[in-house]
């Protein structure tokens, strides 16, 4: 292509204070700096500050209202629609999942990333209309998307075997871990624990509160061993749906006082609070990737998660990998991963060498290559 390649980027997400969120911002961050064939154009909510851009980066960015669900979707088709005339582009790809089910892409090619199809495998994690939605909306917007995008090995295969996606039709990117995730200084650590008011020593998840995140066997397994170790419980994140057997488990544990619920953490204070917590625990049902365990190895705190899904491509041999449903092993796991300094050490020195591998930066690369490829078709 003689002209620069023209692509329309659907950030109305980039607010979203899931995985999902940072993923767009990231994209809208790197990809102008590494196209040197791309003019982007990027869709961006009006309450969510975009990256810094200069005055040489060929990008774009039209604010729009999209502060609520409802806001997101009138903007999602209406907006892109126009958008897709003016900007001529060549590529637009939706980065959250779902395509607008009302929009077609005229001759632009679409490129549709998803991240991963839990609401496929079991709906129960989810509320039943959500559930029948997210259904139907994937369904649709695979059918529809020229290239694919899956964050993990476990999300292409899901994607081949449960929406019949061709592998060929599928490109495998990883996500990556920011320049903010890093050790932090004692100094730092500490004013994070005070302003959640958290105690000295912590076990930590944070994540939304929801069944697929497994909270419930989280607490369970604590509970078995928080008599003979000094490290509390910390359950960080927003709270998601179904979350009433969350706060029955914290109820009837014999040491529910040791419990805390700081809610959501926000992005600047998140990596001191991981490089705080004795330990990272994030006993995941299922994952499209794992970025948190990532993030938090990248602050120099050691892992325990889980076995399935796609958080052994992430995490390797740097973690302790345990079966989520198994509360005896979980525990065991836990109370090694804060008692044994050897463990300790060789956890901290994988974890740290682990997390360097995954940057935004190739996140982008990939991203660019999967726009050429989805023009080759």
């Amino acid at each position: 292509m003689s002209r620069p390649m023209r692509v329309l980027l659907d950030g109305l997400q980039a607010g979203n204070l899931s995985g999902t969120g940072r993923y767009i911002m990231e994209l809208a961050r790197w990809l102008p700096v590494l196209g040197d064939d791309l003019e982007l154009a990027v869709l961006w909510p009006a309450h969510v500050l975009h990256p810094a851009i200069s005055p040489e980066m060929r990008i774009s960015f039209v604010t729009v209202n999209a502060q609520t669900p409802l806001a997101r979707i009138y903007q999602g088709h209406g907006k892109i629609r126009s958008m897709l005339g003016e900007t001529r582009a060549d590529v637009v790809h939706y980065p959250a999942n779902f395509s607008p089910l009302l929009t077609r892409s005229g001759r632009a090619k679409v490129v549709l990333t998803v991240h991963d199809l839990s609401f496929l495998r079991e709906p129960a994690w989810y509320r039943w209309n959500r559930a029948a939605y997210y259904r139907y909306a994937a369904r649709k917007s695979v059918r529809h998307a020229d290239r694919l995008i899956a964050d993990s090995y476990a999300t292409a295969t899901d994607l081949s075997t449960l929406l019949k996606v061709p592998q060929e039709r599928i490109d495998i990117v990883p996500l990556g871990v920011g320049e903010p995730f890093k050790p932090a200084t004692p100094e730092q650590q500490a004013t994070a624990r005070q302003v959640y008011n958290l105690p000295e020593q912590f076990f930590l998840y944070v994540g939304t509160i929801e069944p697929r995140k497994n909270v419930v066997r989280l607490i369970e397994a604590w509970s078995k061993i928080a008599a003979g170790i000094p490290y509390d419980l910390v359950i960080a994140g927003r709270e998601g749906w179904k979350c009433r057997p969350v706060k029955d488990a914290t109820k009837i544990s014999p040491h529910a006082g040791r419990i805390h619920f700081p809610g959501f953490i926000r992005g600047e204070e998140l990596p001191a609070l991981l490089g705080a917590a004795r330990v990272f625990v994030w006993p995941s049902l299922w994952e499209g990737f794992g970025l948190p365990p990532l993030e938090a190895m990248a602050c120099g705190t050691p892992v325990v998660s889980s076995n399935r899904s796609s958080i052994p491509e992430a995490l390797g041999d740097a973690a302790l990998l345990v079966d989520p449903l198994n509360i005896e092993q979980l525990a065991a796991a836990m109370r090694d991963a804060a008692t044994d300094e050897e463990l300790r050490k060789r956890l901290v020195a994988a974890g740290l060498a682990r997390a360097a591998t995954f940057t935004w930066r190739r996140t982008a690369q990939l991203t660019l290559a999967a726009y050429r490829r989805a023009l080759e078709k």
